[in-house]
């Protein structure tokens, strides 16, 4: 029989890791589009929003599949590290993302 949770939860983090996947080559895209340097592409909030949602996805799903303390902790601490970094970017404005 199907194992449901297990599914789930390895689902989140490879969701997590493919949204990842995906901001860095859009962002690359876009960084070449407007011949400006990668760097400031990924120094972008819009980046490291997205990149942020799939470390947190990423968390979440090695939390439940966590077998003891010992890989719970790192990932409870990715949570809340995500956690914190989301509401600190979710406060920049968007005018705020061309400076730099």
């Amino acid at each position: 029989m199907i194992n449901w949770f297990s599914v789930i939860a390895n689902g989140m983090w490879l969701v997590g890791l493919a949204l990842i996947l995906a901001a860095f080559s859009y962002h690359q895209w876009l960084a070449g589009q407007l011949g400006q340097p990668i760097g400031r592409a990924f120094s972008n909030p819009s980046f490291q929003r997205w990149a942020m949602i799939g470390l947190l996805l990423v968390g979440i799903g090695l939390a439940l599949t966590a077998d003891g303390l010992v890989q719970l902790l790192p990932a409870g601490a990715l949570i809340v590290v995500c956690i914190v970094a989301l509401i600190a970017l979710l406060r920049v404005r968007p005018d705020d993302s061309h400076v730099g």
